[in-house]
């Protein structure tokens, strides 16, 4: 088995970026990144990463035409010859990366995995606050995956500008034949208000409501009284990092 991680970044540095690379060379035998476009030495660092395959972008694509983004990524990925890809972005988390691969290894036929994603809202010393409410809910998604022989057309990212998921069309469709993995994905990305801010303005200009609902949009500046969050203790398998991830909540709010 060749479980080889995939997942694209722009000026990622200063977020979360180290620890995540570093939380996927625990269970990955390879690490695919495609950088879109960053300026503040995400790609220097990459490049001193011996698990890391890295190929870089001129200009930012990702919020111009994420389709053609996410499928220039699954072109780069599936170059390392993989037996099985796992998709994710450079601020999420597996809870227990060794069980993930302990399942794929046990079943390596199984064409496709699911993993719980987790919203944190906010996180502190003894728990993270996962948001639970309206559209903001966890749920299973196909984001591991095993490559077939043949590959065809169906094999490619939805064509979308946004909102095209990270998985193959042919993996979205064979949803109903996944198996849970029993792991979540915990994403760090909205834990400190000036990252939520900025992302929210992102979408209100590329997206406007087009591709995600208006109302789910303006959702993400809901003040704390009208969101509801549900506290989970820090996985084990994050307890190292947990210092590290801290300090970046912080800096990024500042």
């Amino acid at each position: 088995m060749k479980l080889v991680a995939s997942l694209i970044v722009h000026n990622e540095l200063g977020r979360y970026l180290k620890p995540c690379i570093m939380a996927l060379e625990s269970f990955c035998d390879e690490i695919r990144v495609l950088d879109d476009g960053s300026t503040d030495g995400s790609a220097e660092w990459l490049r001193t990463r011996e698990s890391v395959q890295f190929s870089g972008t001129f200009g930012q694509e990702f919020f111009l035409d994420e389709g053609r983004a996410r499928n220039n990524l699954l072109d780069w990925t599936l170059e390392a010859e993989p037996t099985h890809v796992l998709a994710i972005d450079a601020d999420e988390f597996i809870t227990d990366g060794r069980a993930m691969r302990s399942a794929l290894e046990h079943n390596p036929a199984q064409p496709v995995w699911t993993l719980k994603m987790e919203e944190v809202w906010k996180a502190d010393t003894e728990n993270l606050w996962i948001r639970n409410d309206g559209g903001w809910h966890a749920h299973e998604i196909p984001c591991l995956w095993r490559v077939p022989e043949q590959m065809g057309t169906e094999y490619r990212i939805q064509d979308r500008a946004l909102a095209c998921g990270r998985e193959p069309v042919a993996v979205r469709n064979q949803y109903r034949r996944s198996i849970k993995t029993g792991e979540s994905i915990l994403h760090f990305g909205w834990t400190n208000e000036a990252a939520r801010n900025d992302r929210y303005q992102r979408y209100v200009t590329h997206d406007g409501g087009e591709f995600h609902a208006n109302q789910h949009i303006q959702s993400i500046m809901y003040p704390d009284n009208r969101v509801r969050l549900q506290g989970r203790p820090w996985p084990p398998s994050l307890i190292e990092l947990q210092g590290d991830l801290l300090e970046r909540v912080s800096a990024t709010s500042s």
